[in-house]
């Protein structure tokens, strides 16, 4: 077995460990293909993916919102993804890095 798989399978083995600390959720983008004029309406198509998350941290800033830390398993590409949405919490994705084990998000909470 190679580092690379071995370090995936603690990965694994550790979001299995946290138990109901890791929630589901989804993330979604908008295509925007057109705008139709006689309707006044933007012609776009969505399209989601289901990812296990861990929120690690909530912080609130000065301004406006809240900015939240998320920790997910490898795979999901988060630059083609706009949101993530966990129970009714909908979360703008500012800025994310990827190590090639886990992908770390900086969210930022949609107002209500």
């Amino acid at each position: 077995m190679s580092l690379n798989a071995k370090i995936r399978a603690a990965v694994d083995k550790a979001f299995t460990a946290v138990g109901d600390l890791v929630v589901t959720g989804t993330l979604s983008s908008r295509k925007v293909s057109n705008y139709d004029f006689a309707s006044r309406t933007v012609v776009s198509s969505a399209s989601t993916s289901s990812v296990e998350v861990i929120i690690q941290s909530t912080k609130k800033p000065s301004g406006d919102g809240f900015t939240v830390e998320a920790l997910m398993k490898f795979g999901p590409d988060l630059s083609v993804y706009d949101t993530l949405t966990v129970g009714t919490d909908v979360y703008n994705i500012a800025d994310y890095s990827d190590n090639g084990f886990t992908v770390t998000a900086i969210l930022v909470k949609e107002r209500s």
